[in-house]
């Protein structure tokens, strides 16, 4: 049986992943690294408060870092995160003692 705070963990991740925007960024972050949250924004074509939106929940979940640099924000995929959550997620679904 899986506790409360990993369910709400992976509910966080599928929730983040739930939106097109969000999975543009993720995409953008995995195939080409480390990105300054004006180049995402620009890349994504949304605004910065809306981006940072995003970059929240993506980091809620664990699917994003950042790091401060001077007046730049620094965002990063965190690959052992995202697949550590999507393996777990499997696990979970596969499960048949816990949807009873």
């Amino acid at each position: 049986m899986l506790s409360e705070a990993s369910l709400r963990e992976l509910r966080y991740y599928y929730r983040a992943l739930g939106d097109a925007t969000r999975m543009r960024i993720v995409q953008l972050l995995a195939t080409e690294g480390e990105q300054m949250v004006s180049e995402i924004a620009r890349r994504v074509r949304v605004s910065q408060p809306l981006l940072t939106w995003h970059l929240h929940r993506l980091k809620r979940a664990g699917i994003v870092r950042t790091l401060r640099v001077g007046r730049e924000v620094r965002c990063s995929f965190d690959r052992e995160r995202f697949v550590e959550l999507g393996e777990r997620g499997a696990r979970t679904l596969m499960n048949r003692s816990w949807a009873r």
